[in-house]
């Protein structure tokens, strides 16, 4: 197995706008660049608390100048980055992903709504990312146990299996059973990054997790602001969580 270093950030979206959240992602892709970290995923909706407005000032383009010192982050790294972008859209702001490359180029998906009230539409844009055993399909705002994300991804060869989540406390357990069950089915391992918010009255309590392709669990969180990391070597997958302070 070629060596390859993949991290969920377990984050919580602070309340200063976009601008602040921005800097806030900088200091977890510091942390993970000095954990020598090929791919980072951000949660969910990462640029903005689940309680605030999603607004004109929240619902970027992909080109905004604002979102630059993400880009030459990934860059100066060599680190693919990923983070939870409300994308503009004449119907509102569904959840949606923006992927900045070492290359300088970016990656951009959303769930488009149908309009007949089903939220659930693989994202056509972003089925899989890189290629061979460092290839990887994020799935954005999918319920867990839909399977056609995850059955895709495994047959169009991903190697990994991302989701970036706001994943409650009422929900955590069912949601981890079905990405459990995709990586022992699909043999594919499966990363999950969840925030850690109030959540419409509750909580999403972080506990971000890694499975490898035998759907075993290689690391999980619990609940603070931290990356956890899967690194892969010959002899498997090992796991470990770092603080971000």
């Amino acid at each position: 197995m070629p060596p390859w270093s993949v991290a969920a950030a377990q984050y919580a979206a602070r309340p200063g706008g976009v601008e602040e959240n921005i800097r806030h992602h900088l200091n977890f892709i510091e942390h993970a660049a000095r954990e020598f970290v090929d791919l980072l995923i951000f949660p969910e909706n990462s640029l903005v608390c689940a309680n605030e407005q999603i607004d004109d000032g929240a619902g970027l383009a992909a080109d905004s100048p604002l979102l630059q010192p993400l880009q030459q982050a990934a860059m100066r790294h060599r680190m693919t980055v990923v983070v939870g972008l409300p994308h503009r859209d004449a119907q509102g702001f569904p959840a949606g992903a923006l992927g900045f490359m070492p290359d300088g180029g970016q990656v951009s998906c959303r769930k488009p709504h149908t309009g007949a009230g089903d939220w659930f539409t693989p994202c056509p844009e972003m089925p899989v990312i890189g290629s061979g055993e460092y290839s990887f399909a994020l799935a954005v705002d999918t319920p867990s146990h839909e399977e056609a994300l995850p059955r895709s991804a495994a047959g169009l060869g991903a190697s990994l299996y991302a989701t970036g989540g706001f994943v409650s406390e009422a929900s955590w357990q069912h949601d981890v059973m079905y990405l459990q069950r995709w990586a022992h089915k699909y043999g594919m391992a499966v990363l999950m990054a969840n925030k850690i918010e109030p959540l419409n009255g509750g909580y999403s309590p972080g506990r971000s997790a890694f499975w490898d392709e035998r759907g075993q669990l290689v690391v999980r969180a619990e609940q603070q602001e931290l990356l956890v990391i899967g690194r892969r070597a010959p002899q498997g997958w090992q796991g470990e969580v770092v603080p971000v302070r």
